[in-house]
């Protein structure tokens, strides 16, 4: 039954006329008479009594036209969904990210983005760089805010910079070394460290590693913890000392001081990740958003949250 015999067949009974409906549907009369003729053929019922005066519904065509006013309808409906959904004016996207990475701009960007966009469920999901790395791969998560990963593991992924972090020796305030404005990085050779845990974010765990190992040591690691925001409490308990982004201090952390390093180690990159050949139309405004403010976000992030740390 195809659904241009309901339109024909809705156009003759709301009219009560095969002449009036082929005007209306610029379709020749004939055209129209023949089509409804095919579908009552198909149907195997009368919905129409005609005469040369008038065209009356018969019961069946009675019942019949209130369901086909349902079907027309739900087809507009369906292809103005498919419209929007194309779009990306509807839909779904999922955003990965870790909250200390995003906090100073995340909850504004997808303020602006639904502001825009309505009818499109945003789902935001908190997940370390590994697990982001795994859900893009698996298509549970459309794009993620993520530490860069090395082009031998990237696979089918795009990376963005978003910003570039700076790392930081984060100690109590009460600690000797918190009197410095910067701390050469072989002074914490003896201390007790914090670190963060390496299933979470094997990269970074590594990089500081490599780090310290290039100035002559190996962190003497007393504790391994999951969430940064738990190894600023660590720290601010006299636990150990520990090398973070500086990124973290949105947590806000009393009792604790965050002091460059020297040598200056390198840049931690956030990056936008996603898959190469994604059919995401509302993923394509969202990076379209996010790239307008990557001048406002490198500004707020690179350095500006740690005055004179630059150099």
């Amino acid at each position: 039954m195809e659904l241009r015999y309901l339109r024909y067949f809705v156009a003759v009974a709301e009219r009560r006329s095969f002449s009036r409906a082929s005007e209306d549907l610029h379709v020749a009369q004939s055209a129209v008479s023949q089509q409804i003729k095919i579908l009552e053929t198909e149907m195997g019922v009368v919905l129409l009594h005609r005469d040369r005066r008038r065209v009356e519904l018969s019961e069946a065509g009675a019942a019949f036209l209130v369901e086909a006013r349902g079907i027309l309808q739900k087809a507009e409906q369906a292809c103005h969904l498919a419209q929007r959904v194309s779009r990306g004016e509807e839909g779904t996207l999922k955003i990965g990210c870790f909250s200390s990475a995003v906090a100073e701009f995340l909850p504004g960007l997808i303020r602006r983005y639904r502001a825009a966009r309505p009818r499109v469920e945003v789902e935001l999901r908190e997940m370390g760089p590994a697990e982001q790395q795994e859900a893009l791969n698996a298509g549970e998560i459309h794009v993620g805010f993520n530490r860069r990963i090395p082009a031998a593991q990237a696979g089918a992924l795009v990376q963005e910079r978003v910003y570039s972090d700076q790392v930081f020796l984060v100690m109590a305030e009460s600690h000797p070394l918190a009197a410095l404005k910067k701390v050469p990085l072989k002074a914490i050779a003896q201390e007790p460290f914090v670190s963060f845990e390496r299933s979470g974010a094997p990269e970074f765990v590594d990089q500081i590693r490599d780090w310290c190992s290039n100035a002559g040591f190996i962190p003497r690691v007393v504790s391994e913890v999951p969430l940064m925001r738990v190894i600023l409490m660590y720290v601010a308990a006299g636990l150990g000392v520990s090398l973070v982004p500086g990124c973290i201090r949105c947590y806000r952390q009393t009792g604790v001081v965050f002091r460059p390093v020297i040598p200056r180690p390198p840049g931690l990159d956030l990056v936008l990740a996603r898959p190469k050949a994604h059919r995401n139309p509302a993923l394509d405004a969202w990076l379209e958003l996010v790239r307008s403010e990557f001048p406002n976000i490198r500004s707020q992030y690179e350095g500006a949250l740690f005055p004179g740390t630059k150099s």
